[in-house]
């Protein structure tokens, strides 16, 4: 069972969203979560209604159906920590833009977006990630290498290899090569500040980690198991769960996830509605190298997309777990250093669960649900 089925229920998602203003510190939260109930039920639909269209449309339209689901979905997060969003007219546009295309020698790899000051993205970096957004400009190049599902299309296709993989030494520990400090051009406690300092960029309360080199490997050390496998950027996880991190200091971003799902889905939704020449020859001479690329960074989204928007609505839950109700010594999921239950999986932004007895009761029943994945 989805997390977000939950939110087909207007009493359930009425109470979430108070809870979740009253946290905030609202004065008004009952009356705004009556006025946003549906509104944001409604816009969390749609986005689940695009991508699933999207899972069966033809490759050629399905940027443009995965940005428009992608862009829904963000919405939907905004409303759940700003009730009055949309506050003004400013916040409507999508809040990046792309240069024109060349008709001769473009490369997408090479295509730019640039951040603007206002609209939906600076909005939801603000809101959800609490990160200043300072106009940036990024390739679709540097964009996909934050991605691990992409390393093979490097690999394979231009000879690259943007991450490093490392091997778990135990629950709280991860090591690298010892070659990965010399790629860095650091000493080991000149990049345990530097670790540190990116991970709290996305994650601001993250707990401080030791850095030990040795002549056979790079060991980090977390606090604890559950720190070490939520770690943030600039440390990844493939699909086997084995900790990467980038071979180069520049090719790292200190970008949340679905900031990176939004830039680039917008450069191709840009791509397939308004460029149809380049855009249809490439998809049908396949004379191309960026197309599998694109492919499956479009897989990617499509498989990740809705586990990370859960994630942003349901993000973790801090409780006293001496008076929590919650605290049930089967779930055995208590974290022995801060004292605090969490739920699984990547946190890529802080915040805290609704408290009071419902929001007690409402997480346990989603506490549950994540149990029996």
């Amino acid at each position: 069972m989805e997390r977000l089925t939950f939110f087909d229920s207007a009493s359930f998602t009425r109470n979430y969203l108070f809870e979740c203003y009253q946290s905030h510190s609202y004065d008004d939260a009952s009356s705004m979560s009556y006025q946003n109930c549906y509104r944001f039920m409604y816009q969390l639909q749609h986005g689940c209604l695009y991508l699933a269209q999207a899972q069966i449309a033809p490759f050629a339209i399905k940027p443009m159906l995965l940005f428009y689901g992608l862009s829904q979905l963000i919405k939907s997060c905004v409303l759940s920590v700003d009730p009055y969003y949309p506050e003004n007219a400013a916040v409507l546009a999508h809040g990046i833009t792309t240069r024109k295309r060349k008709k001769q020698g473009y490369s997408f790899l090479d295509d730019e977006v640039k951040e603007q000051r206002n609209g939906l993205y600076p909005h939801m970096i603000k809101k959800l990630f609490h990160m200043e957004h300072s106009e940036n400009k990024y390739t679709m190049k540097v964009l996909l290498k934050q991605l691990p599902d992409m390393h093979a299309c490097f690999a394979f296709l231009v000879n690259e290899e943007p991450f490093m993989k490392g091997k778990w030494a135990a629950t709280d520990r991860m090591v690298f090569e010892p070659i990965l400090l010399d790629l860095y051009h650091m000493t080991a406690s000149r990049f345990q500040q530097y670790a540190l300092e990116q991970m709290r960029k996305l994650v601001p309360k993250t707990q401080a980690i030791t850095v030990v080199e040795t002549k056979q490997q790079v060991e980090i050390r977390f606090a604890n198991a559950q720190a070490a496998r939520n770690a943030a950027p600039p440390f990844h996880f493939d699909k086997d769960g084995s900790p990467l991190i980038h071979r180069l200091k520049a090719n790292h971003l200190p970008l949340p996830e679905l900031a990176i799902y939004y830039l680039v889905l917008y450069n191709l939704s840009m791509i397939c509605r308004y460029e149809t020449e380049w855009w249809g020859e490439r998809i049908h001479t396949m004379d191309c190298d960026e197309i599998p690329f694109i492919k499956q960074f479009l897989e990617t989204v499509q498989a990740r997309t809705k586990k990370l928007v859960e994630c942003q609505l349901f993000q973790y839950l801090t409780l006293l777990l001496r008076s929590s109700p919650l605290l049930l010594p089967a779930h055995n999921k208590k974290d022995t250093s801060s004292g605090v239950l969490l739920l699984p999986g990547n946190v890529l932004a802080p915040g805290l669960f609704p408290t009071g007895k419902w929001g007690m009761k409402l997480f346990q029943d989603v506490f549950h649900v994540v149990l029996r994945k």
